[in-house]
């Protein structure tokens, strides 16, 4: 697989995120799966850069969640 792939997985999984699909610990394990499973895939995959495009969002969907609840 290439970056091209990756980055789309990983947005994918963010946007997720974003709408509100997947609660923070569901992204949280999404995306540590495909990431654990995509290292597989390309000797030069970065597992910390695709983590953090695939939880871009993650803190923003957190704090609005604790708003929400308050």
């Amino acid at each position: 697989m290439t970056r091209k792939d990756f980055n789309l997985i990983a947005s994918t999984i963010d946007s997720l995120i974003a709408d509100g699909t997947l609660s923070p610990h569901d992204a949280i394990v999404v995306a540590t799966r495909f990431e654990f499973e995509l290292c597989k895939t390309n000797d030069r995959f970065d597992h910390g850069r695709f983590y953090d495009a695939a939880t871009k969002s993650l803190p923003i969907r957190e704090r609005e969640m604790e708003e929400a609840h308050s």
